[in-house]
């Protein structure tokens, strides 16, 4: 079961922040969740409901909710960061004031910030100071599933000891296990590069090219994840794992998948611009399509599938050519290359 019932601020009440918000809080922790509009903190506190996200899942009256964010950081130890990845650095700066070096942060966030290339963590360390512990949270999870208390899997990376293990004992249950790992390159490259992968799965799925190439593809992305995995410090053990290959399956096949239904109507022929409405969220890969392709250029690694998709998404590539262009390449060699690191230049 939980902790002993420590205080923990979500920041961000959309469906992941909400639905994680609702599991600490059945794990027995006193948890305040920020809101960005007064209207959800409403609806929170008087109909214990978040309509926005989850609209159908009861909130339990113990959940509170403030949109001050300073109170929230100044009243938790333990923080969970749920918003959008692009939004993190402006998060990170109205926090600042009110960070110790007792605060523990955990980030749920998966992407890449652009031009910077910047990991959600060292975005954490560099506007924070260094001061609080991080971690990463990620792994095959829906916010609905875990919001309906249906059994899920996550893996949680800390490189404090301590602190890695008394945020297993807040988020682990009998209904969502938490696994340990030293690895936050690794967990957030995962995390980041498998939307990537799940647009390609989506549009294979929409071009009706069968469930052996969707195998192939997933296969093939776990590769592309490991090189550039690896090049950047992350272990192959982190890709073979919850936050890897576990989160790549998830996302590249659920109806749930933002990710994979923006591929879907690419691979039918919809624009992009079709494919999201007037002031609707934009699924991660979109972004992290950019950072990605700018990350394998940098570190020389070669990331076809990935690619492909910044093509298609960036560079007005029709899904038919891009499918082409990856079909017409070299016979493969091995299956799994992984770069030597002693032999890369720094």
């Amino acid at each position: 079961m939980g902790s002993d019932g420590l205080k923990i601020g979500v920041i961000g009440a959309g469906a992941w922040g909400t639905a994680l918000a609702l599991l600490l809080a059945r794990n027995g922790n006193s948890v305040q969740l920020w809101c960005r509009e007064a209207e959800t903190r409403k609806d929170i506190l008087t109909n214990y409901l978040n309509s926005s996200f989850l609209a159908d899942i009861p909130l339990p009256e113990t959940l509170g909710a403030s949109t001050d964010l300073a109170e929230v950081v100044r009243n938790c130890r333990i923080l969970v960061s749920s918003v959008p990845s692009h939004f993190t650095r402006e998060i990170a700066k109205k926090m600042r004031p009110e960070i110790t070096d007792e605060h523990i942060i955990v980030i749920l966030s998966k992407g890449i910030e652009q031009h910077s290339l910047a990991l959600m963590s060292e975005i954490f360390a560099e506007e924070l100071d260094n001061l609080p512990k991080l971690a990463v949270l990620s792994g095959p999870t829906f916010a609905r599933e875990v919001a309906l208390d249906l059994p899920s899997a996550a893996v949680l990376a800390c490189a404090d000891e301590t602190a890695g293990s008394l945020l297993q004992k807040c988020f682990h249950s009998d209904r969502f296990r938490i696994y340990r790992s030293t690895d936050l390159v690794g967990v957030q490259l995962g995390g980041s590069i498998k939307n990537v992968i799940a647009i390609a799965s989506g549009i294979a799925d929409g071009m009706q090219l069968g469930l052996n190439a969707r195998a192939a593809l997933i296969c093939r992305g776990v590769a592309e994840m490991s090189r550039l995995g690896t090049a950047m410090g992350g272990s192959v053990e982190t890709f073979m794992g919850m936050s890897g290959i576990g989160d790549l399956v998830l996302t590249a096949t659920g109806n749930l998948s933002r990710n994979h239904n923006l591929g879907e109507k690419l691979g039918q022929g919809f624009s992009l611009e079709d494919c999201f409405p007037s002031g609707g969220a934009v699924a991660e890969g979109v972004r992290n399509a950019v950072s990605i392709q700018e990350l394998a250029e940098r570190h020389k690694i070669e990331m076809p599938i990935c690619n492909a998709v910044y093509q298609v998404l960036h560079q007005g590539v029709s899904c038919t050519q891009a499918l082409q262009k990856l079909l017409e390449r070299d016979r493969p060699d091995e299956e799994m290359y992984v770069p030597d690191l002693a032999t890369m230049p720094d």
